[in-house]
């Protein structure tokens, strides 16, 4: 899927392969880097994802990775993963995530990433979609709840960094009725 920024730049937006592994691992350690990451799990010089079992997630039916290229490198990336599935009493889930390098945020590539990873679950028949956000996260938090997620709660004291607790949102929808 080709994508046009306001600035007139092209991008292109595909799933992830598993021969893209060594492009989404530099895209991680990029993304770790940036002042956007705090927001995440990510972080400065951590390993590399184990290839084999990168591949394998990046090749199955029951997750989907996208990723969004400029000409030469990614820049953007979501995930959406099913749980739930061999639960009795358990409905279809999924949790997802995104992630834009902060020179791309505030352009529409959460939201195009957000769309498509909806899709993706409302194809797979998901009841509810979930993650979980940093309460710093402003923008990310922003755009979930302009697509209907709801606060469900919030964990203290997940991390500590910038010399402060950081807490977590439980951010979900329902998006199969």
């Amino acid at each position: 899927m080709k994508i046009t920024l306001k600035d007139g730049s092209k991008l292109t937006l595909k799933r992830i392969r598993g021969k893209d592994y060594e492009e989404v691992m530099t895209f991680l350690d990029k993304f770790s880097r940036g002042k956007g990451a705090v927001w995440t799990n990510q972080y400065p010089g951590q390993p590399k994802k184990d290839k084999e079992k990168a591949i394998q997630k990046y090749e199955s039916d029951n997750d989907l990775f996208l990723g969004i290229w400029n000409d030469k490198e990614i820049i953007a990336n979501g995930s959406i993963t099913l749980s739930g599935l061999n639960h009795p009493w358990s409905v279809p889930q999924a949790v997802f995530g995104l992630s834009v390098l902060e020179k791309y945020t505030g352009q529409g590539l959460g939201t195009i990433l957000l769309k498509e990873l909806e899709k993706w679950a409302i194809k797979k028949k998901v009841h509810r979609i979930r993650a979980t956000v940093r309460h710093n996260n402003k923008r990310g938090l922003g755009l979930y709840l302009k697509f209907g997620y709801q606060i469900e709660g919030i964990a203290k004291e997940t991390g500590f960094f910038d010399n402060q607790w950081q807490h977590e949102y439980y951010i979900a929808k329902i998006i199969n009725q």
